[in-house]
């Protein structure tokens, strides 16, 4: 599920809201008295609740994270192989080595262009599998003749084979979000939470009022939180494709000085 920070403050606001409104009903029902008689038995209640709710979103929010952060590290990695075959190409034949890196800055280009878009929807583009695919038998078709272009070649597969590993594992990554029954878990241990603040009283009601607005607001901005690490490739909080972005300029730079040498070469 993800929520924008938008929606984010307008369901914190409401929850704020329905949380007080709630607690003035409480208050209207049972007497102040009445409650402080049930502290000594709703305090270890609410603390097993409430630490048993911090646990779960503690851990789902862990989790969260850390799923965030192999997404973008398979990111980073997809983009160095690309790199590291558009490197070792330089020990190949000018014909091979012009293919291989043109191949290669089209890979980046499809990836930017065509398939970032469309993480945001948990698809993938077919343009660059295309393009991965044609790039793949490039590399793997060319028959060396020397000792210098088998270690270039060799180097090579091995950069793409970390290229599609990483493609497939960021494709993967697009259906690893949190199940809807885990958020229906999630929501009602909040509202559990909240509800719990309802059976202590004190003097003066508007401390209780800011009691439980504090509660429900730290809930909602975790939940929040959790959302926006949920999904890696979309919402406020997203992996960008500024890794490819950088390598096409880093290509299309080599590959103009290149040409440029060259001419310099034949003059």
């Amino acid at each position: 599920m993800q929520l924008n920070l938008v929606m984010s403050l307008i369901m914190t606001l409401l929850t704020v809201l329905i949380s007080i409104a709630g607690l003035l009903v409480f208050r209207k029902k049972l007497e102040a008295e009445e409650l402080k008689e049930q502290h000594e038995v709703t305090d270890p209640y609410s603390q097993f609740v409430g630490m048993l709710f911090a646990v779960l979103l503690g851990f789902m929010v862990a989790d969260a994270m850390s799923r965030f952060g192999a997404a973008r590290q398979t990111v980073q990695l997809e983009a160095s192989g690309v790199a590291n075959v558009f490197r070792t190409a330089e020990g190949l034949p000018e014909d091979y080595r012009k293919s291989v890196r043109a191949l290669c800055l089209d890979y980046c280009k499809v990836v930017v262009e065509d398939e970032w878009p469309k993480l945001k929807v948990k698809k993938t583009s077919d343009k660059a599998w295309q393009v991965y695919t044609k790039l793949w038998k490039c590399c793997s078709d060319y028959e060396p003749v020397s000792a210098k272009q088998t270690n270039a070649q060799a180097a090579m597969l091995a950069a793409m084979s970390s290229v599609g590993d990483s493609r497939r594992i960021r494709a993967d990554a697009l259906h690893n979000g949190m199940p809807i029954v885990l958020w229906v878990i999630l929501f009602i241990g909040g509202i559990s939470t909240i509800v719990f603040t309802y059976f202590f009283t004190t003097r003066r009601v508007e401390m209780q009022i800011a009691m439980v607005s504090i509660v429900s607001i730290v809930i909602c901005l975790n939940i929040f939180l959790l959302s926006a690490y949920d999904d890696p490739f979309s919402g406020d909080v997203m992996i960008t494709s500024s890794i490819f972005e950088t390598q096409i300029k880093l290509f299309e730079s080599e590959l103009t000085q290149g040409n440029t040498d060259s001419l310099h070469v034949e003059e």
